[in-house]
């Protein structure tokens, strides 16, 4: 049976659920675990299978590392299907299904390019390796129509849909907020709040364009709205990890921070405020083996050198 569950808060108590919902203040252990080499764009998206890294680049270019050696090498590289100027490869996500035939379970991109003709598309590729080399065919694309979503009670988004996978679950989210999350557009956090969407994970047997609808939401949940610049992250057990910020470019605005939401409670359970532990502008989250893997950008033309993922501590 079908089952709706919301969990609403009005913007006008956006403050107070913020002050209520304050979550657990880490102090992580915190290390470089790679300093990446083979720079080709931004860094974006991240994910790991086994021993493969891989990290995104804006544009949709893949550079994959070694896990067990860590050295920063990549030992290999390749193009995603959905390749393209405005794929800004904002996010990757490990899925559960595998296509026949593939070496690695579906992986789900978001694009992140607010404007975009592709905004609202999630791109799911299926990645092939053969010896050293690596390759992505397109199995889907998933499209968010939030056209209905106001007329039946629920609130949109404004646009930049971060598609996350929650494997434990066996659920797709979407995490956005109700006004874009930069300074210049959200100038009170009493005036935001973050929205996640559950749907369930279209199969391969669907087809290979799936729109997904008010018809198809299974749950909403608003968190309060406390920290700005939303970037990306991952999903486990129910908990969304997301990282914001762009460190030390912006730190009254725009500080390093995680949050960790509760999806079952709506709230926040966990904060991390890691300006001085991770500088850099952080891009997406991965969780492997009781820790947190996180992906940053630097900058050449500000003088930082390579890019690094670093890694955290869990939350206890």
């Amino acid at each position: 049976m079908r089952t709706i569950v919301s969990i609403l808060l009005l913007a006008g108590s956006v403050t107070a659920a913020a002050q209520s919902f304050g979550g657990l203040q880490m102090e992580p252990e915190c290390s470089v675990f790679i300093v990446k080499q083979g720079r080709g764009r931004p860094q974006q998206g991240l994910e790991m299978s086994g021993r493969y890294i891989f990290s995104l680049e804006d544009g949709g270019h893949v550079n994959v590392y070694d896990f067990k050696k860590a050295d920063g090498v990549p030992v290999g590289g390749f193009e995603l299907a959905s390749s393209c100027p405005d794929n800004h490869a904002n996010n990757a996500e490990f899925g559960i299904e595998k296509k026949r035939g593939a070496s690695f379970p579906l992986m789900y991109i978001s694009n992140g390019k607010v404007g975009s003709d592709i905004e609202w598309t999630c791109f799911v590729e299926s990645i092939k390796r053969c010896g050293k080399k690596f390759s992505s065919e397109l199995a889907q694309t998933i499209k968010l129509d939030i056209s209905g979503f106001a007329e039946r009670g629920y609130e949109p988004i404004f646009g930049a849909p971060s598609w996350l996978i929650d494997r434990e679950r066996k659920a797709l989210w979407v995490f956005s907020a109700h006004q874009r999350t930069t300074p210049k557009v959200t100038l009170r956090a009493e005036d935001n709040f973050y929205i996640a969407y559950r749907f369930r994970i279209p199969a391969l047997s669907e087809g290979p364009e799936v729109t997904l609808t008010v018809d198809d939401l299974l749950q909403q949940v608003i968190f309060p709205y406390e920290t700005w610049f939303t970037q990306a992250g991952c999903m486990q057990d129910g908990k969304i990890f997301y990282c914001f910020g762009v460190g030390k470019i912006d730190p009254e605005n725009r500080p390093s921070r995680i949050r960790v939401y509760d999806t079952d409670s709506g709230t926040i359970i966990a904060k991390y405020n890691l300006n001085e532990e991770v500088p850099y502008e952080m891009e997406d989250l991965v969780i492997r083996d009781g820790w947190i893997y996180v992906n940053t950008n630097t900058s050449p033309r500000r003088g930082q050198g390579d890019p690094i993922i670093y890694k955290l501590s869990m939350p206890r």
